[in-house]
């Protein structure tokens, strides 16, 4: 009995394991993405700086930074370091804000700000949510040349999935027959209730 116990507790771990999410990679800047700086009581350098097509960042105070090719992790220790330099016992807090590409069947398509806290889910309601004809069964995401595809429908764990910076997500449009699905199944209904009646008539 005990051997049984063992075998279904050890098919259960490997189930959940199976269902977890791969491990993300460290988070790393792109060009196009942003880092936010917030200094209490220092107006002008609580903002936005993005990172330029060489992949360095131009912050005030301390000049510009190479961020891009290295953790974020290590880019966030080195500017705060700086800071505590120029800034003596003034908190600093630094966050990276992605621009994710969110197109197709979407109320709001184009670059959704993100941190790195938000998931698909979190994106897809920034863009606004689904547009009618949007394709809840036909989402996909495009990582570094890879395309993987996930539904709303099934709960899938792809919802829950960090996003990276450079990730696309491209909500395919319903088919015809999906988008007009009420008005056939409405004419349909007509057709049988005119053909009833004519029945009934003679």
């Amino acid at each position: 009995m005990r051997q049984y116990v063992s075998m279904f507790a050890l098919l259960l771990f490997a189930g959940d394991a199976v269902a977890q999410e791969p491990v993300v990679p460290l988070l790393q800047l792109r060009p196009g993405d942003l880092i936010r700086l917030e200094v209490p009581d220092v107006a002008e350098l609580s903002a936005e700086f993005t990172v330029a097509d060489d992949g360095t960042v131009l912050l005030p105070l301390i000049g510009s930074l190479m961020v891009t090719g290295r953790p974020f992790t290590e880019v966030s220790r080195d500017i705060l370091k700086s800071y505590s330099r120029e800034l003596i016992e003034t908190p600093v807090r630094v966050t990276p804000v992605l621009r994710i590409a969110v197109l197709g069947e979407v109320r709001q398509p184009g670059l959704v700000p993100a941190d790195p806290t938000y998931t698909l889910a979190d994106v897809l309601a920034a863009a606004g949510g689904l547009t009618p004809d949007g394709d809840a069964g036909r989402i996909t995401l495009l990582r570094d040349g890879e395309s993987t595809r996930f539904s709303l429908n099934d709960g899938s764990v792809l919802l829950g999935r960090r996003m990276m910076s450079g990730d696309q997500v491209l909500v395919a449009r319903r088919s015809w027959i999906g988008r007009n699905m009420n008005v056939l199944v409405g004419a349909a209904a007509s057709a049988v209730a005119a053909a009833v009646t004519s029945l009934i008539l003679r």
